[in-house]
């Protein structure tokens, strides 16, 4: 099993039975032109009985699945269609880039994550606010690592920016060690959740700096930003770095959660919710947050695997935290 960038497609590779699946469509092949499509990743784990994001599958094994995939279907968990059907189906719809595994191996090698295709943003009205209704998934769709002015992901992230209503963001800085340092932004994360895309920008590798659009989504009123501990500091940091933030427009997720969580006492004495452990109450969801990699060259010309992993998450963690809490919180 695995992602496929254009098409749905089941079949046979170096004699092998291969299913490739879109990252919003999860399905199973099980045999004799029999596909069971799941509506996400959330069923289909369910039925494995697992929460990892990825799980080893053998011919073996979707062979014994199919037998409980009839029972999904029963319940209305799956839909059971014809090999041809789906592809045809397939066809005709555009795809998103490839879930985790896919970034994990091509984000950090070049400047277009995972060698993704370009798509044109739908210029359709759409409802901002309509994917509050739809649970976001574990991942993000895309992890788009923006490295150069001339790469398609930056391109695509103009698109995404001149239509945005709601962002997620985080931003990373060389630690001020020194006395009287006050570093700039070095690398900036944003999440769309229409799209499901998340981009890591190097901004010392992009010669004009802040994209004007990019500036735009928070220095406009009409655009709402979240983050999470998105205090003083990101302020004063993107200030020094060209921003001037809207502070009405700027709203912070830890107050949220610890409001969610029961922490208002423990705040009172000074302490604060960190991402992770909001993350593991509030969503059930344990993050990867290695300390080595928080406090790493964020600077440097080539970023590593675990950096722009942990990069992109901690703003998809930030926009499934707004989806769950705002509904409760938002004023």
């Amino acid at each position: 099993m695995g992602n496929v960038q254009n098409n749905l497609a089941i079949g046979q590779y170096k004699n092998k039975h291969v299913a490739l699946f879109r990252a919003g469509d999860t399905v199973l092949d099980c045999g004799q032109g029999t596909i069971i499509d799941f509506p996400g990743w959330k069923a289909l784990r369910e039925m494995l009985g697992t929460r990892k994001p990825e799980v080893p599958l053998d011919v073996g094994m979707l062979l014994r699945l199919a037998g409980s995939a009839e029972e999904e279907v029963a319940a209305g968990l799956a839909e059971e269609v014809k090999a041809g059907a789906a592809k045809k189906a397939a066809a005709s719809k555009t795809t998103t880039a490839g879930a985790k595994g896919a970034e994990k191996r091509a984000a950090p090698t070049n400047g277009a994550a995972g060698g993704l295709k370009k798509a044109k943003m739908a210029k359709a009205e759409v409802d901002p606010e309509a994917w509050l209704g739809a649970e976001l998934s574990e991942y993000p769709n895309a992890i788009r690592l923006v490295t150069s002015i001339k790469s398609e992901n930056y391109s695509l992230l103009l698109e995404e920016a001149t239509t945005a209503t709601l962002i997620a963001y985080d931003a990373q800085w060389s630690p001020d060690f020194e006395d009287g340092a006050d570093n700039q932004i070095a690398l900036l994360q944003l999440g769309f959740p229409i799209s499901g895309n998340t981009y890591v920008l190097q901004l010392p590798l992009l010669e004009l700096g802040f994209p004007s659009q990019v500036q735009q989504l928070f220095e406009s009123k009409a655009v709402s930003v979240v983050g999470y501990a998105a205090n003083e500091i990101d302020v004063h940091k993107f200030e020094i770095t060209g921003i001037k933030i809207d502070r009405d427009s700027l709203m912070d997720l830890q107050s949220w959660c610890e409001a969610e969580m029961g922490e208002n006492e423990s705040v009172k004495q000074g302490w604060r919710v960190g991402l992770k452990r909001a993350s593991s109450c509030v969503l059930d969801f344990e993050m990867d947050k290695t300390s080595t990699v928080a406090s790493s060259n964020w600077e440097r010309e080539e970023l590593t695997t675990a950096q722009v992993e942990y990069a992109a998450m901690d703003v998809w963690v930030a926009l499934r935290l707004y989806q769950r809490l705002a509904p409760v919180y938002r004023a």
